[in-house]
């Protein structure tokens, strides 16, 4: 019996450590694939648009943080847990970690595993999908969506058969506003990108 237990245990310890290793290197790739990207891609570089700190770790385990430079469009990152992440994913376990990051659906898996316990979110959770487009950018990671293609029967030219609102009315260009319209002249007087274009004063905020 007690060569059994030992047994599982030496198992179970192997597990860990396989788990563990794999996602510390899963992080790795996904760190520094992140931080290349943020200088060679533009798509990548088109979606940082904020200064903040994202975390994902796991409870004994590895632990990686990247910080988002908004104004340069730049990541860098670095092993271990943030100071103030204003964003974090914190696992139970590498296990649990490895699995949920590498699955096809891995927003679904975080979040059913966050309702178990398995899982803790800190922050905006949209932030999670936000990152979570990020990393597929860099590493495929699950399946990806749908080829874009014209959806079937699209309304392209006029059909006199067609049943729905046959006219468009068309109003014609206008350089000013109607001086009847007080509420239109009352809404654009706090506008100020519209007046100070126009080379009108403005108020002290």
């Amino acid at each position: 019996m007690m060569d059994m237990t030992s047994q599982v245990r030496r198992q179970r310890r192997a597990s860990d450590a396989a788990a563990t290793a794999g996602l510390r290197t899963l992080l790795w790739w996904l760190g520094h694939g992140l931080v290349l990207a943020s200088r060679f891609s533009a798509p990548v570089r088109s979606q940082i648009t904020r200064s903040l700190t994202v975390e994902i770790s796991a409870d004994g385990g590895p632990a990686r943080h990247w910080d988002f430079d908004g104004q340069r469009r730049r990541v860098s990152t670095s092993a271990g847990r943030a100071a103030a992440p204003d964003f974090a994913v914190r696992f139970t376990s590498s296990g649990h970690a490895l699995r949920d990051l590498t699955s096809s659906d891995a927003i679904d898996a975080i979040m059913r595993d966050r309702i178990h316990g398995s899982v803790r979110v800190e922050g905006n959770h949209l932030l999670l999908m936000w990152f979570r487009g990020l990393i597929r950018k860099v590493v495929p990671i699950g399946g990806a969506g749908p080829p874009r293609q014209a959806l079937p029967g699209a309304y392209v030219a006029h059909d006199p058969a067609a049943n729905g609102v046959e006219k468009i009315t068309i109003e014609p260009a206008v350089r000013q506003l109607d001086p009847q319209w007080t509420g239109a002249w009352n809404a654009r007087t706090k506008l100020w990108i519209v007046r100070g274009t126009n080379g009108e004063p403005l108020r002290e905020p």
